[in-house]
């Protein structure tokens, strides 16, 4: 039986309704957080890395960027507690070692920290998805949407309007670097498995509350725009009797 892995709360006001897309700026000292789940979800992305073959892509024309995310991690761990930050490899606050492998940058950025990474680039005028590792995906699959602009990306998304689609390229072809933006989403499912590729079927009763808190970084020299993800699933608190 799969180990339910759950943060005790989420760390954001999530029942707060925004308008989409709700994107707001970020300090960028708290690009990457850390919660209670680490070590657990730490250890499902080192099993979904190694035998999951939907959770990384990149193409050859992204190394460059995936390379620079990966030296932005570990600029920014070695300025956390916890973690200790070598030439050649990372002591993770769970005690870990992490070899630093530039040939394989996004595998590992994926066993350093808890969040998704997805690149962004412009391609065509549009901006393409050309990398990611993605462990803890949330109603679609990597190799579906991989090398798709973004309106193709959310063409299933009942939510993404014309409207919406318009306003997320300008927050895109805005971000700037050094002026990092959030924003989350907020799920409810029947299943806390962290890796849920498939649309959830409407007859389940929820039982966790599921919430993506995402982050958009614009990286300098690439200027690949980098969305994080990093995902909070929490037991779904019983309605109330008053």
């Amino acid at each position: 039986m799969q180990k339910v892995i759950l943060q005790n709360s989420i760390p954001y006001d999530w029942q707060k309704v925004t308008k989409l897309p709700g994107v707001m700026p970020l300090n960028p000292q708290e690009w990457i957080i850390f919660d209670d789940a680490y070590n657990d979800q730490m250890a499902e992305r080192e099993i979904l890395l190694k035998n999951n073959n939907d959770v990384i892509a990149i193409d050859k024309n992204s190394e460059a960027a995936a390379c620079e995310l990966l030296n932005a991690i570990l600029q920014f761990l070695s300025k956390v507690d916890g973690f200790e930050v070598s030439e050649k490899q990372v002591i993770t606050r769970d005690h870990r070692i992490v070899k630093i492998d530039y040939t394989q940058p996004l595998l590992t950025c994926g066993i350093l920290v808890q969040n998704d990474f997805c690149l962004l680039q412009k391609i065509d005028g549009e901006h393409v998805l050309s990398a990611a590792v993605l462990c803890f995906p949330a109603n679609w699959r990597l190799h579906e949407k991989f090398m798709n602009p973004l309106f193709s990306i959310h063409r299933n998304v009942p939510e993404y309007s014309l409207e919406i689609a318009k306003r997320v390229d300008r927050i895109f072809n805005g971000i700037r670097v050094g002026q990092p933006m959030w924003r989350f989403n907020v799920l409810e499912y029947s299943d806390a498995t962290l890796y849920q590729p498939y649309r959830l079927r409407p007859e389940c009763k929820p039982s966790y509350t599921r919430s993506e808190r995402q982050t958009f970084v614009k990286l300098p020299d690439t200027g690949a725009v980098v969305f994080g993800i990093h995902t909070f699933v929490v037991k779904k608190a019983p309605p109330s009797a008053f």
